[in-house]
């Protein structure tokens, strides 16, 4: 097997269990630094990040410090399987003393000496290989649920709540926590054999947008998700005054613990009401006044530079992959015709280097859960009819480029990848009528908000001027 660096293997969204079962994939500890000397990239490591007052960010090197962990990530995967790609999760080991520490925090941060380097790369793969034995054991512990629906509900509601704990405890104050959480929740219910095939829409659906990246989950919020997530799989919603199940993992109280005093009881955490982004957008789209926000600009108008290209070139992953997909982009947009979700959908294969990439099916969310974009069925219809809008010529075509940015974002088509789409869209349209922006990364590295018509009028006007600009 060769596994080149933008594999899509290397993805830990794409493990499943079996992928990732210890029982399943034969490992010796006390072998992995030797195995680690011996895969590690040609060349040597490459020098640490060390910040220079006075001296600007040195790009290259950073970019040749990420590149070492993608080939080294690659390299582990080839030699043990898909399963060691978790390496780079930042779950967190115990030292000889006990202690918990993150042995890879990231090229830039984790690259020190060669040697040093090398045996953060061990440890952390140790770390990440602990952490799945760690869940087997707790698979085995819960399993089998039973089948009376009350007692499954209680059974479910610990099982989860444990299994979030045992997550949180590792890394719950990282930024790669809720992911992984997610993912082992997903694992659990294709162990449990859990009906459906859509585990994703349930989990994401029970615990969606109730936890924050880079902060450690609450008891009472990883209960009340716990909850959620029991209700969804069993149907049965316990009362207020219900007692919460003896097996509540590390005897954190919840809001209906009833073996506290009243007083010492913790108040239930309601997660906050997280605003719906499309429905806000869909209906801030048909006020804003698309014909005069902006001027009427045509084409041509290029210089030497490709500001979209450029930017995105700078991708610490998937870069070549996008850059093909501008390629096609390009072919596309000389070759004329509408936009559609089909050329859409083409261009967001080559970035996620996939089969296929169709109109997602689940809700979806942004912002460390601050946005939410529910699913609903006709949504791939509306979204095909805003596309066949981009290319209206009674439309300014900054305000088309614009509108169809801000609808890619908002409709968040694909399950990953939806601003690079976005930025292709946009591409399109100006690139379609002659236009390539010789400078892009204001627009596409600042977060436009959206939830006001003058918003997206001065996002419009915004881009004519990039436009000009660029004629200039």
């Amino acid at each position: 097997m060769t596994v080149e660096p933008d594999d899509p293997r290397l993805r830990i969204e794409t493990l499943t269990w079996a992928d990732v079962e210890p029982a399943r994939h034969p490992f010796d500890p006390d072998t992995v630094l030797d195995v680690v000397r011996a895969v590690a990239p040609a060349g040597g490591v490459p020098e640490p990040y060390r910040y220079h007052p006075g001296r600007g960010f040195d790009r290259a090197a950073d970019d040749a410090r990420w590149d070492w962990q993608r080939v080294m990530g690659a390299a582990l995967v080839e030699h043990y399987g898909s399963w060691a790609c978790g390496w780079t999760e930042q779950m967190a080991g115990h030292t000889a003393d006990g202690a918990l520490v993150v042995r890879w925090s990231g090229a830039r941060d984790s690259i020190t000496t060669p040697e040093q380097t090398l045996v953060a790369v061990a440890g952390a793969l140790l770390d990440w290989r602990t952490f799945l034995e760690d869940l087997a054991e707790l698979f085995t512990r819960h399993l089998p649920l039973p089948a009376e629906p009350r007692a499954a509900a209680v059974a479910w509601e610990a099982t989860a709540a444990s299994l979030v704990a045992a997550v949180a405890a590792r890394s719950g104050a990282d930024e790669h926590w809720y992911p992984v959480c997610a993912l082992t929740l997903k694992w659990f219910l294709a162990v449990a054999e859990v009906p459906g095939e859509d585990h994703d829409a349930l989990v994401d659906d029970a615990i969606g947008g109730r936890f924050w990246s880079s902060v450690s989950p609450l008891g009472a919020e990883v209960a009340d998700a716990a909850e959620s997530l029991a209700a969804r799989l069993t149907g049965i919603t316990p009362p207020p005054d219900d007692a919460w199940p003896d097996t509540w993992p590390q005897d954190w109280p919840s809001w209906r613990s009833t073996e506290l005093p009243t007083a010492a009881r913790a108040p239930r955490v309601w997660p906050p009401v997280v605003p719906d982004a499309l429905a806000v957008w869909r209906q801030v789209r048909q006020t804003v006044r698309w014909e005069q926000g902006a001027e009427h600009v045509s084409g041509p108008a290029r210089t030497t530079r490709d500001g979209v290209a450029e930017h995105l070139a700078r991708r610490k992953y998937g870069a070549e992959q996008v850059l093909a997909a501008m390629d096609l982009v390009r072919a596309d947009a000389a070759e004329g015709g509408p936009l559609t979700f089909a050329r859409l959908e083409a261009w967001q294969r080559k970035v996620l280097g996939v089969a296929t990439a169709p109109f997602r099916t689940t809700p979806a969310w942004a912002r460390a859960g601050r946005e939410r974009y529910p699913y609903r069925d006709e949504l791939p219809e509306v979204f095909e009819a805003c596309l066949a809008e981009a290319t209206d010529p009674a439309v300014p075509l900054p305000s088309r480029a614009t509108r169809v940015y801000l609808d890619v974002l908002h409709f968040h088509p694909f399950v990953d990848g939806n601003a690079r789409s976005a930025a292709l869209a946009l591409y399109f349209v100006l690139a379609r009528e002659g236009v390539v922006l010789d400078r892009a990364a204001p627009l596409l590295m600042t977060r436009w908000p959206a939830s006001d018509p003058r918003d997206a009028e001065r996002l419009a006007r915004f881009v004519a001027t990039l436009v000009e600009q660029t004629r200039r």
